[in-house]
């Protein structure tokens, strides 16, 4: 702390937390206002009522910037989600990161669900929106734990959009037999491989399409490197694992060449109508679908699939034949007309 003569008068140079923090300057006429400011900042600095933080000025593009540098990065889907991240600071006009507040954020909510999506004729998912808020969230959550940001987390505590369960799709056996029929006659040599793999394994697309020879053995396929990074192995039949090696390399990957649009061909010709954003993954809503149809154990789906928590596998839980069967004699209707 110091006061001292400048051109202009008296100056008051503070530090209230030493010089890592804050820097308070102010400049009087007279020497005794100087002191009696000096003297007030330390009161205040005894009551805690002065910030140890300096003004932090980063845009939220810096933020956002800093949030990859330091961690995005070393995600799976890092790339994209910055990407996303961008484009919503681009629709935010890219305000101060500590002048950004949860209202503002809602505001942002309510106008971008409004938006027509171009060329889909279709106004931005309330699903889409909930990925940007969570993206967004643990862009300042994460510089938080990370002592990158010193100010809070505008989005903490703020809900999520609440969206209604949608109807369980997946692949009847007819349409099963329709979509293998059209992949038999397909040009591309691989595609109806890649479904057969993924109709008897649950697998992703990207996993069974970017299968190592490697990873066929001991009667199992296993499956490394996935979207939540967990692996997993999964039996197959010897006849499957005959269909899959024959005639490939017996290292490295097994399918050189990408199959999505052939894959994506033969479901228009078997006439399938399918939902908006699946394509391929039906293929594994299918799998887990008639796993439960078939009785499978929930626990086993979850391992099989790779999912991280049980909610995600609970959806199919209801296409079990026993599931809630119990409703069939203990409902007062029935009951009654067994009198």
């Amino acid at each position: 702390m110091a006061i001292r003569k400048v051109q202009s008068g008296w100056q008051v140079d503070f530090r209230p937390h030493g010089s890592e923090g804050r820097r308070i300057r102010k400049t009087f006429l007279r020497k005794r206002e100087a002191e009696d400011y000096e003297i007030e900042l330390k009161a205040q600095t005894n009551r805690g009522e002065l910030s140890t933080a300096r003004s932090d000025n980063r845009r939220l593009s810096k933020l956002i910037d800093d949030w990859y540098e330091l961690y995005g990065y070393s995600l799976k889907d890092g790339d994209r989600r910055k990407i996303k991240l961008m484009n919503m600071c681009d629709r935010l006009k890219n305000p101060l990161a500590r002048k950004f507040t949860g209202e503002d954020f809602l505001r942002y909510r309510k106008k971008r669900l409004q938006e027509i999506l171009p060329r889909k004729n279709r106004t931005v998912s309330k699903n889409t929106v909930n990925h940007e808020h969570a993206y967004l969230s643990a862009t300042y959550g994460t510089l938080i734990k990370l002592k990158n940001w010193k100010g809070t987390n505008p989005l903490a505590g703020i809900p999520k959009l609440q969206i209604d369960e949608s109807q369980l799709t997946y692949l009847e056996e007819n349409e099963i037999k329709k979509l293998l029929a059209e992949l038999e006659n397909a040009k591309n040599p691989d595609v109806l491989t890649i479904t057969e793999i993924c109709l008897a394994t649950g697998a992703r697309w990207s996993e069974a399409e970017t299968l190592e020879a490697g990873r066929i053995r001991n009667g199992k396929v296993h499956y490394v490197n996935t979207k939540n990074s967990k692996a997993r192995a999964v039996p197959i039949s010897d006849e499957l694992i005959a269909r899959i090696l024959h005639g490939r390399p017996r290292f490295g990957r097994l399918f050189p060449h990408t199959c999505y649009r052939a894959f994506a061909s033969a479901v228009e010709r078997a006439g399938l109508q399918l939902p908006e954003g699946q394509s391929t993954h039906i293929l594994r809503h299918t799998f887990a679908s008639h796993y439960m149809i078939n009785d499978g154990n929930i626990l086993k789906l979850k391992e099989i699939l790779g999912h991280k928590t049980m909610e995600m596998t609970l959806r199919y839980a209801k296409l079990a034949p026993k599931h809630l069967v119990e409703v069939l004699d203990k409902n007062p209707f029935d009951r009654l007309l067994a009198v």
